[in-house]
């Protein structure tokens, strides 16, 4: 299928020699709502309905409204413990870490 006009809001450019793609990996469907139990400069917990394996890698966008602030992280799934109610304890590692003022951002 051709495209007439441009799609792109933004230019974009190759790149040059010394840079590669070292992994690109489909991230699963959506599992439904999650709520957000802690969180730390380095780690979270969330709670879900769906069991999550440990080493998975999820894609985790925060948001605080009030502050008008969104954040994705990646987290790497380090436990899935089941909780009463039939709901799970999905804790994980951020990579990279927030900052200290990214983490003040949602805890604040």
């Amino acid at each position: 299928m051709a495209f007439d006009k441009e799609q792109r809001e933004e230019e974009r450019f190759p790149v040059n020699a010394g840079s590669a793609c070292v992994l690109a990996a489909p991230v699963s469907e959506d599992f439904g709502p999650v709520r957000v139990k802690n969180l730390s400069n380095k780690g979270i917990g969330l709670i879900t309905s769906k069991k999550v394996e440990v080493g998975a890698l999820l894609a985790v966008k925060l948001a605080n409204a009030a502050r008008k602030v969104t954040k994705t992280l990646l987290v790497r799934v380090t436990h899935a413990t089941p909780q009463a109610g039939g709901s799970y304890l999905i804790g994980g590692t951020l990579d990279p870490p927030l900052t200290y003022e990214e983490l003040t951002v949602f805890v604040m």
